[in-house]
């Protein structure tokens, strides 16, 4: 029969700070873990609605900056005629995108953005989800022409217009939190006429 000698044993203490230290490090990698998946999450949704802010930009640069025939100085907004279709396919001009909420995002025509298509919706595969919790908001506004970061209050008006987009994201409470945000400023180059 053959004896352990003492030094070849693991002492009850040795064993508990070896489970401890592993126990340690195996909820800092599970945290670790939990952070990272929940930036990736973040960052997914920050990617889509840094798209929803562009792509509803580029539909707003290419109108023209006002409505034919009108003057370039008038109040911002949509007249009532292109607010009664409940969609956007009337607004022909810049200003007509004043204050305009679009939630959740939809195209020019009211179509729910990742269902739309030429013939109507998508087929089943081919639908994006998770865009319904995505709010775009639009504000135009008239701008110093001195500096473009300076709103114009009351009825001034310039040759220069700020537009932004601000895309927002609904979390799981309720609340609205702001994801992206896409600013262009606009001039108007007057004419004879205007």
């Amino acid at each position: 029969m053959r004896l352990c000698s003492r030094d070849a044993a693991f002492t009850l203490v040795e064993v508990l700070v070896a489970v401890a230290l592993l126990a340690t490090v195996t909820a800092a990698v599970v945290l670790a873990l939990g952070v990272i998946m929940q930036n990736s999450e973040e960052l997914v949704i920050r990617e889509l609605a840094e798209g929803l802010a562009q792509d509803l930009m580029d539909e707003i640069l290419n109108c023209r900056y006002c409505e034919a025939g009108l003057s370039p100085y008038a109040p911002l907004g949509p007249s009532p005629a292109e607010k009664a279709t409940g969609n956007r396919s009337l607004f022909d001009d810049i200003d007509d995108y004043a204050g305009l909420v679009d939630q959740p995002p939809h195209d020019k025509w009211g179509r729910l953005l990742g269902r739309e298509s030429d013939s109507g919706e998508r087929p089943p595969p081919a639908i994006a989800s998770g865009l319904e919790n995505f709010r775009r908001e639009v504000k135009v506004q008239y701008v110093s022409s001195a500096n473009f970061a300076q709103p114009l209050s009351g009825t001034l008006v310039s040759d220069y217009r700020r537009v932004e987009v601000t895309v927002y994201w609904k979390t799981p409470l309720g609340q609205f939190r702001p994801m992206a945000s896409v600013v262009r400023v606009v001039g108007h180059a007057p004419t004879e006429s205007w």
